[in-house]
């Protein structure tokens, strides 16, 4: 499955049916998005350092899905959204006891990976770039940019089993 049938295949969700975006070069991400974004580890711990908190777990729906664990997220800091994401986990390809702790929904994947000590790689597979007249969820500030930027990552064991896919979407951030 290619990159675009993958990311339409998560865009299914009731908030992203329509999304609009682009794809853009890492060099097209606008600061402060590009360092949030534009790297190869995992969003929780770099939500968590960029904000200063740790990085809490709401989760909207979970979409029915019979070969993969699926989940529509909110990730937050406080009252603060940090993150807005939809996830693909695979769960076959994890522990049985990581299993367990990621079914108990109650803290975001990169969270429990870095816990568990499991080796995993984060790969993005793009970066997206948002027109903010057409993504207005109702859990993010009124975006005053024109644009809201996301990225497609997919993270792989070190056995290159993939681990989960995930559409990320950030808020507006004031610098």
């Amino acid at each position: 499955m290619g990159r675009e049938s993958e990311i339409q295949d998560l865009l299914a969700c009731d908030h992203l049916r329509d999304l609009n975006f682009t794809w853009v070069e890492a060099s097209e991400v606008e600061l402060p998005y590009r360092e949030l974004l534009c790297h190869d580890r995992d969003m929780t711990s770099t939500l968590s350092r960029f904000h200063g908190g740790v990085v809490e777990l709401e989760i909207f729906q979970e979409p029915s899905d019979e070969s993969c664990y699926v989940r529509e997220v909110l990730l937050k800091v406080g009252e603060k959204a940090v993150e807005y994401g939809l996830i693909r986990i695979h769960l076959e390809n994890f522990p049985e006891e990581l299993r367990a702790e990621i079914l108990g929904r109650k803290k975001p994947l990169g969270r429990l990976l870095n816990e568990s000590g499991l080796d995993y790689v984060s790969e993005p597979g793009g970066f997206l770039k948002i027109p903010s007249e057409t993504f207005q969820p109702d859990f993010f500030p009124a975006a005053s940019s024109k644009f809201l930027f996301g990225r497609y990552n997919t993270l792989f064991d070190q056995n290159r089993k993939v681990l989960a896919r995930i559409l990320e979407i950030l808020p507006l951030e004031k610098l």
